[in-house]
């Protein structure tokens, strides 16, 4: 009997052990997976919307270019040279005038086919056969600013059509990867500078006169 009881608190000894050995492993267990660092399983996007900085304008560069193609077109005019003149116009928005009679203003031509037409007429008129772009190709103001990505600029020279004294021509001009293109062009002798001047008037070309009143003139 006594042999009996001893074997039973044995086997509830044994028993009490194994289940404090099982206790503690568990806890363990919870312990290391407290401890394991859990990953995330959302993601933040680090794209950002970069806008490329426009680099900074060089003025005299760009005021040389824009004398450079009216020149161009001032010698074409001078030549009767109609492609040498295709040359310095953006032919699909180009919009052309001259002033010489007060009463009588040329309208503005708008389309390369009807500026063609219009100088055609210019040089074999009667009237203004022979006349010339006067006095000289000088380009004396300039505004110049940014459209976008690319360049755009107004331009006054104090010469024009049939200017045996000085008058004024309007320029308006975009660069593109081609370099600088005129867009408008209007030209007023000295005697219609009070009605289409800069100064006193009121310039003919919408894109000229909105660039020259709100850009910085150099």
């Amino acid at each position: 009997m006594q042999s009996r009881l001893t074997w039973l608190v044995l086997a509830l000894l044994a028993v009490g052990i194994m289940s404090i050995g099982i206790v503690g492993c568990g806890s363990d267990t919870e312990e290391e997976s407290a401890e394991k660092p859990t990953e995330s399983a959302s993601t933040e996007s680090s794209d950002e919307i970069v806008v490329a900085a426009r680099p900074p304008i060089d003025f005299e560069a760009e005021k040389a270019a824009i004398q450079e193609v009216y020149s161009a077109f001032y010698a074409a005019f001078n030549d009767e040279d109609i492609p040498g003149i295709q040359e310095t116009f953006e032919t699909s928005t180009i919009q052309f005038g001259t002033i010489f009679a007060g009463n009588e203003p040329v309208p503005i031509a708008i389309g390369w086919n009807n500026i063609k037409t219009n100088i055609l007429g210019l040089w074999g008129g009667i009237g203004t056969k022979g006349a010339k772009w006067g006095q000289n190709d000088k380009l004396t103001d300039f505004w110049i600013r940014y459209k976008g990505s690319k360049l755009e600029a107004a331009a006054i020279g104090y010469n024009c059509y049939k200017g045996t004294f000085p008058g004024e021509t309007h320029l308006y001009l975009i660069k593109d990867d081609k370099g600088w293109k005129i867009h408008e062009l209007d030209s007023s002798t000295e005697n219609n500078l009070g009605i289409f001047g800069f100064h006193k008037g009121k310039p003919r070309i919408e894109k000229f006169t909105k660039v020259t009143r709100e850009a910085e003139k150099l």
